[in-house]
């Protein structure tokens, strides 16, 4: 029996799209090429026909609310094939562009940080919060009776100051990712309920165990044939970042944890130190993976995705994270020996900037594209919840795409883009 639907178009939405690189949605007239070309598109209701209808008709809350648009990776196999030049790639990744924006708290914060000219300002409100940490450190150090300073950088942003300013602006980030991912989950389990699509098939712990399996190993990006290269361009700097992570988390214990155990503290680490090293290595995949990745985004082949100021801040600041980390080591171990005598101003410098950058890149996690992490990983795991992710296909290797159920057309346009 078929059910009228009020639809709502939202036309500063659709403007926003095209703004965030998603201008080409009007060439799209459902043909389905796409959905049925992508190999990551599940067979029931299939990504991204529906949301590009979807985004046509600006329907904001259709679209924030729906799984597909993060099972994409815009691997661009669908705007190679599109045969009008529609680049669905490119405009789902504006819909998760808009989504991040739609989820953080508060909105302004999210347009501030991205906004390409109001960048400098979010550098300066960074530089000036840890510029007052600095200033505060004098008196609290000489209210809690805090004299000495192991290491060349402690001297400069003592580790009582860092393990307390860190946590705490982190750990605000985090509330607002766990608020998004909180109100995400609702939105999606709401609109399927609604469509009466909601099909649990695993339990949220066998759906996150599978899904962290496919991110260690990012299969889905193997499954891309345009731009295959990029799984190893996301597979070097996703594990180098994972490394620097584990390192961090481990100088915290052994600075902290271990003394009170008994165990002496050996930060900070020398040179063959296991841990120095597994940061070194870390540091090394993430600048080759952000590198490699600027290079490909710099391309203006057919099957390149179009590149906005949502990704270039990004990729530049992960980039700008790594090489400051390694400036700073060496300063350290150039300097450290014959810190009494030399001149330190050019290595707090440059860690000073490092800071900014690491601030930068964790803090405002949840207002820019590192919020990818989040989402991503969240729509992952319901897809699996709720068994989407069983019907993406398994071709063997050299065949060709197999069609999929979509509906003709008009009854796409009819059944697809009803309001759930």
């Amino acid at each position: 029996m078929a059910h009228a639907s009020v639809l709502v178009p939202d036309r500063k939405f659709v403007e926003a799209l095209v703004s965030s690189g998603g201008g080409d949605l009007k060439k799209c007239f459902q043909c389905a090429t796409c959905s049925v070309v992508c190999e990551l598109s599940p067979d029931r209701r299939p990504f991204p026909r529906k949301e590009m209808l979807w985004a046509q008709w600006g329907l904001r809350d259709r679209l924030v609310a729906d799984p597909d648009v993060w099972l994409c990776h815009q691997c661009n196999d669908c705007s190679v094939r599109c045969p009008r030049g529609a680049r669905p790639g490119d405009v789902l990744a504006a819909v998760r562009q808009q989504a991040i924006r739609h989820y953080a708290a508060p909105k302004l914060l999210s347009t501030w940080v991205n906004d390409i000219r109001l960048l400098p300002l979010m550098f300066l409100l960074t530089a000036g919060l840890i510029g007052l940490a600095l200033l505060t450190r004098g008196p609290i150090e000489q209210a809690i009776g805090i004299s000495e300073h192991h290491g060349l950088y402690a001297g400069f942003f003592p580790h009582w100051l860092l393990n307390t300013f860190f946590p705490f602006f982190t750990g605000l980030a985090f509330l607002v990712a766990v608020i998004g991912i909180v109100r995400f989950w609702r939105a999606m389990h709401a609109a399927d309920l609604q469509a009466g699509a909601y099909t649990p098939t695993y339990g949220v712990v066998t759906s996150v165990m599978r899904t962290l399996k496919a991110v260690l190993l990012h299969d889905r990006f193997g499954k891309c044939t345009a731009q295959a290269s990029r799984r190893w361009t996301h597979l070097t700097a996703f594990y180098g970042f994972l490394a620097l992570f584990v390192v961090t988390i481990w100088a915290v214990i052994d600075i902290y944890v271990n003394p009170a155990l008994g165990i002496a503290s050996l930060y900070p680490f020398d040179l063959t130190h296991p841990m120095k090293i597994l940061a070194n290595v870390g540091g090394v995949l993430l600048i080759f993976g952000c590198t490699k990745a600027i290079l490909d985004r710099r391309r203006r082949g057919a099957d390149a995705s179009t590149s906005t100021s949502f990704d270039w801040v990004f990729v530049w600041l992960l980039l700008g994270v790594g090489i400051t980390g390694f400036v700073t080591q060496i300063l350290r171990f150039v300097l450290e020996p014959v810190a009494e005598g030399a001149n330190v101003t050019a290595a707090y410098a440059v860690y000073f900037v490092h800071l900014v950058l690491v601030f930068q890149l964790l803090v405002y996690l949840p207002y820019s594209k590192f919020a990818h992490i989040v989402y991503r990983t969240v729509a992952m795991v319901y897809a699996e919840h709720t068994g989407r992710s069983n019907g993406i296909r398994q071709l063997p290797s050299g065949a060709g795409p197999a069609l999929k159920s979509e509906p003709s057309a008009p009854a796409a346009i009819e059944a697809e883009a009803a309001v759930r």
